[in-house]
């Protein structure tokens, strides 16, 4: 979709855009229109690269005691301990409503981190402070806050001496063929393009009660950073996940100090549960509110008809709501990358193309009762869009992180 959008009075802001896609604090910004220069911190990059490379696979040798006894002496639940799920079915269980919580959940909140640590456009300022409680490899392997900590900061030394990210890099040169993505790069557009959903919705309500409702929230920050919806009483604020990763979270923002008393939590697991049931049940959810739902790295994970289901459900809500998420096209799902999801106990399984998405607001618009309200496509973002909205971009041209064809943004409103 071209600039005329929902979103895009925001997005091209001169303020906000510039404090999004300047690059700082690099030794590429000592000489900035050398190729030369750019090229040399290319070949530094490979050996830093390497040196991270060797310290996660050391570090990872080193973890496998803690590992051995996490999982055998003290039987704790863990990434290499899951709890036995009912589902007789591998494929299809998802760790993340255990109370092992979710891994992608955990590495994206760590990718947000280190945009902000490194000045370089990540707008999500609490993540550095909530990640310092967490562990990339999840709870209850003694010394992996370590491991966490030693990778993330030996990531953004990466990126001072060279200007690059070295999870983007590695993407790029070394696993085109396995996913179109990114860690980092896809994370700044999808955390940015949300926040704009947000900030827009709350300008346009805030004369109204409304509610912003944070589907799949994971480690989520926007109820305590974003100012457009914090103090306000005419805001009313939700998050719903699965009662595992809601439960670390809620830890994490204990320990850190942050204070979550304006948010009410609604713990559910959206594939065996009706999440809307559960938020009106748990919550003093008022559905004739405007309402504006941000389901962020989720659709991904669920059943096609699930996901149907959950945009049905902005219908019955107040005038003008909305839910904003991303999906990933088909051919961004193959082989490799799916059975590495599986691997972790969070399988894909839902793709839609760029070209689909009006089939599947007609599929959405079925399931609402009585033709209440239409759906219909408000913004719709693939990775062009994103880039030159959000991703800062070198002298020649190329942007600091890796994004392709992965997917796209889409904004479903009445």
């Amino acid at each position: 979709m071209n600039a005329a959008s929902y979103t895009s009075k925001l997005a091209y802001d001169t303020s906000r855009r510039r404090e999004r896609t300047i690059l700082r604090w690099t030794l590429l910004n000592l000489f900035p229109n050398s190729r030369i220069w750019s090229r040399l911190l290319g070949f530094v990059s490979f050996g830093t690269g390497l040196g991270i490379t060797t310290f996660l696979i050391t570090a990872s040798c080193a973890l496998v005691p803690s590992i051995i006894f996490s999982k055998y002496i003290m039987r704790w639940p863990s990434a290499f301990n899951r709890p036995q799920l009912n589902d007789t079915d591998a494929v299809k269980k998802n760790t993340s409503t255990t109370e092992v919580g979710s891994l992608t959940a955990l590495k994206t909140f760590a990718a947000r981190s280190q945009m902000a640590l490194q000045s370089s456009g990540g707008p999500d300022c609490l993540a550095p402070i909530l990640v310092g409680h967490v562990s990339l490899v999840g709870p209850n392997i003694p010394g992996s806050y370590i491991y966490t900590h030693i990778y993330l900061f030996l990531s953004r030394c990466h990126y001072y001496l060279t200007g690059r990210i070295f999870v983007d890099q590695l993407t790029e040169f070394c696993l085109k063929k396995l996913t179109k993505l990114g860690e980092i790069a896809c994370l700044q557009a999808r955390t940015c393009r949300l926040d704009d959903v947000v900030d827009t919705f709350a300008c346009e309500n805030k004369d109204n009660d409304y509610n912003v409702v944070i589907l799949g929230a994971g480690y989520d920050t926007r109820c305590y950073r974003l100012s457009s919806i914090m103090g306000k009483k005419n805001v009313h604020l939700y998050e719903v996940d699965a009662r595992g990763t809601q439960r670390i979270k809620r830890k994490a923002l204990k320990d850190s100090a942050i204070q979550s008393d304006h948010v009410e939590f609604v713990h559910c697991d959206f594939e065996n549960e009706d999440w809307l049931v559960s938020l009106q049940t748990q919550s003093t959810f008022n559905k004739e509110f405007p309402t504006v739902f941000v389901w962020e790295g989720v659709t991904m994970y669920l059943d096609l008809q699930v996901v149907y289901s959950t945009i049905s459900k902005i219908a019955i809500c107040g005038d003008r709501s909305c839910i904003a998420f991303d999906y990933m096209f088909h051919e961004s799902m193959n082989d490799a990358a799916r059975k590495s999801a599986e691997r972790i106990g969070e399988p894909w399984k839902c793709t839609i193309d760029y070209n689909e998405m009006d089939n599947v607001v007609a599929e959405c618009q079925k399931l609402v009762a009585d033709n209440k309200s239409l759906l219909k496509v408000l913004d719709h973002l693939d990775k062009s869009e994103m880039k030159r909205r959000y991703l800062a971009q070198y002298n020649d041209g190329s942007y600091i992180g890796y994004l392709e064809e992965f997917g796209a943004f889409c904004l479903i409103g009445t």
